[in-house]
């Protein structure tokens, strides 16, 4: 029986390699229209929602003002920090009149801090074009003018593009480069990139979109409380029937997306169950379909039987070849990491078992200080879903 199992699955990854190969070639860079001669002209707002964010926000915004291409308006929310994030936005609005703080000190019911912010900052905004972005990414200097360029050669309405992701102790290489593995067979992004598609994505690192498009979909206030609020972005947008495209920046934006592992754990709880659509039936078909494809054929390597052996064995490979894909498309880490793949697959059911149980007792998520309940993240997630549908 067992036998037959892996038969199954190695017909599956077979399917996903064959897949992923042709879908990874749909994926343009940011870069890959070039740059114009002549200085392209266009208004753009950038957005930003920072919380706790003293130690990056200068440097984002620092690497924003020296854009080639430079933003009118680059639109800080302040929401609700209880470090020197204020602090550092208004001393760096003091140096660059094209720095506007916003400061928040309450958060009004029914929002998510991070949706309400960008909201906040999105009516604020005047420019033809707004850009979303965190307050800890680094900006390559002509990532706005690609980005422009981007748009014009593709009468785009909408772009969103994959951040090069820093990270410092292998562990936490490892569990990223998993994330992203899973991401890439499960989501498919490149499949946003087809016009007959209804798949939409969307990264919170840097969503570029028309303003008008933006306001026609209803804004963040129609995803209020879906902590997934990038991803339903895209998916909004592409249910208007909204032109869009999902990038790779590896080159042009980077950020150190957590500073070590137990950060990574912590954070993971946000988002966990609304990559799972809030249901507790996924979440343990994930677990346990994770441990059957992706854990258990290592130990069935040094199973007695030998028919089982080569069956895992050829899993093995084929999760290993579609693996060090996955790093090489999405991250700038060195293709050996691929090594540590049965660690990191253990470490990412450790970190998703965690996240659920958790969410769980305690009946919602907690996120920078603020507790959101399970009943109204549910509630908002089936509300956006049917309308993008």
């Amino acid at each position: 029986m067992l036998f037959w199992i892996y038969v199954l699955t190695a017909v599956v990854w077979f399917v996903l390699l064959v897949d992923f190969k042709a879908g990874i070639r749909k994926i343009p860079s940011l870069s890959s229209a070039g740059l114009s001669h002549s200085e392209p002209v266009a208004d753009i707002s950038i957005i930003i929602a920072a919380k706790d964010e003293e130690t990056a926000i200068t440097q984002t915004l620092d690497s924003l003002v020296q854009q080639t291409l430079p933003p009118n308006e680059i639109i800080v929310i302040n929401d609700r920090s209880t470090d020197k994030t204020g602090t550092w936005i208004d001393e760096a609005a003091a140096r660059h009149p094209q720095i506007i703080p916003v400061h928040v000190t309450d958060l009004p019911e029914g929002w998510l801090g991070k949706n309400h912010a960008l909201h906040l900052g999105a009516s604020k905004a005047g420019g033809d074009y707004l850009v979303f972005t965190d307050a800890d990414i680094h900006f390559h200097e002509d990532t706005l003018r690609y980005a422009v360029k981007l748009m014009e050669k593709h009468q785009l309405d909408y772009v969103t593009a994959a951040p090069d992701l820093k990270a410092g102790s292998f562990l936490l290489k490892g569990l990223i480069s998993f994330f992203l593995f899973g991401f890439s067979y499960l989501k498919r992004p490149w499949t946003a990139n087809d016009p007959e598609s209804n798949q939409g994505m969307g990264i919170g690192a840097f969503q570029f979109i028309r303003a008008e498009a933006y306001q026609h979909i209803g804004g963040h206030e129609k995803m209020k409380m879906r902590a997934d609020d990038d991803l339903a972005l895209g998916q909004r947008m592409k249910a208007a029937r909204y032109s869009q495209m999902f990038v790779s920046a590896t080159q042009h934006l980077s950020v150190e997306w957590y500073p070590d592992l137990p950060s990574a754990l912590k954070g993971f709880e946000k988002n966990a169950f609304a990559g799972l659509n809030y249901s507790f039936l996924l979440s343990i078909s994930a677990l346990f379909g994770v441990f059957l494809s992706q854990v258990l054929p290592f130990f069935l390597l040094f199973h007695p039987d030998s028919s089982l052996q080569m069956i895992s064995f050829i899993n093995v490979l084929l999760l290993f070849y579609l693996y060090i894909l996955s790093t090489r498309a999405f991250t700038t880490y060195p293709l050996w990491l691929a090594s540590a793949l049965p660690l990191s697959a253990v470490l990412f059911l450790y970190m998703l078992a965690r996240a659920l149980i958790l969410t769980w007792f305690r009946g919602g998520i907690e996120w920078r200080g603020s507790r959101y309940s399970l009943r109204e993240l549910k509630q908002n997630f089936r509300d956006t879903k049917e309308e993008s549908e």
